[in-house]
């Protein structure tokens, strides 16, 4: 302990030997870094970092007069069918579902995803596997995968795959747990999303979209792909969206609503300030050694040197 108290000691005489522009530079340095860490950080979780190759996954969204809207299942089917940028493309849309639980019966979101959604975003599952083909068609859509919470809510079997789960009076069967982590803060429950023929128009825009780049593709790519289909579907006769169009953004700048990205600009420019006093006062320090080791050197010189 003394030996402690004694290096704790030194470590405080040599403190305070700093001179007092160094400790704010030092000072002003930390902060800089410490903020623009914090800002990667939550930029980078809402990109939803934890999946593999984050950077091919887009989001594609329908804009009326300047404002985003969602997608209709007419657009997201043609594209599917006639792009070529995409490895997958998908779509989900949200609901909410009574089930019935230990506590009796309960409302709960629910995400409503088509069959492949999570292997395409990289998903992983702690019991089970994600929907399969035959889960998206009509009368095969009676299947559940489970957020990892409300698994634990419903009691945490480690045997509950192929179990039924009561779901506005109709069974289920649960086909995946998946791992914790992320999706935690979703919907505790994902059922397919399945396309009838009546739900076939390009009026009702309701669903989000996302799809996953070829390597290689870019953002700029992928527009002028979507732009071109998007252009034959408006001179179809199936198709009455004039005056629309399709943006294709990267997920993490699509994920961040606008007041929280004018945030996040205006704590970058903030940051930015902080590392400029302090650059601005790293080179006034060591200017002012310099002339002060001139001094000492050369007396009778005028400062500053000319």
């Amino acid at each position: 302990m003394a030996y402690q108290d004694g290096v704790f000691a030194r470590a405080l005489e040599a403190l305070r030997k700093i001179p007092r522009a160094i400790l704010g530079v030092l000072v002003a340095f930390a902060l800089g870094l410490g903020a623009n860490t914090a800002l990667f950080t939550l930029g980078y979780s809402q990109s939803l970092g934890l999946y593999p190759h984050p950077d091919e996954l887009v989001v594609l969204r329908s804009e009326v007069q300047g404002h985003n809207e969602g997608v209709s299942t007419g657009d997201f089917i043609r594209w599917r069918e006639q792009t070529t940028v995409f490895q997958d493309l998908h779509a989900s849309t949200e609901g909410a579902f009574r089930i019935a639980s230990q506590d009796g019966p309960e409302y709960v979101a629910a995400s409503l995803v088509t069959t492949g959604f999570y292997r395409m975003m990289g998903d992983r599952f702690s019991l089970g596997y994600d929907f399969i083909s035959e889960d998206g068609t009509p009368g095969g859509d009676r299947v559940v995968i489970l957020a990892h919470s409300m698994w634990k809510r419903l009691g945490a079997d480690p045997a509950i795959i192929g179990s039924t789960l009561l779901m506005d009076g109709e069974p289920y069967t649960v086909v995946g747990v998946l791992a914790p982590g992320l999706r935690d803060r979703g919907a505790p429950v994902t059922v397919p999303l399945v396309f009838k023929p009546e739900h076939l128009n390009q009026h009702d825009r309701q669903m989000n979209v996302i799809g996953r780049l070829k390597p290689g593709v870019s953002i700029r790519e992928a527009q002028a792909d979507v732009n071109a289909v998007t252009a034959r579907m408006t001179q179809s006769a199936l198709n009455s969206n004039q005056g629309w169009r399709v943006s294709v953004e990267p997920i993490e700048a699509a994920s961040l609503p606008n007041d929280r990205k004018l945030v996040l600009w205006l704590m970058l420019g903030v940051v930015a300030f902080v590392l400029l006093i302090a650059c601005v006062s790293v080179a006034n320090l060591l200017r002012l050694r310099s002339e002060a080791a001139y001094r000492h050197l050369l007396p009778n010189a005028r400062f500053p040197l000319e």
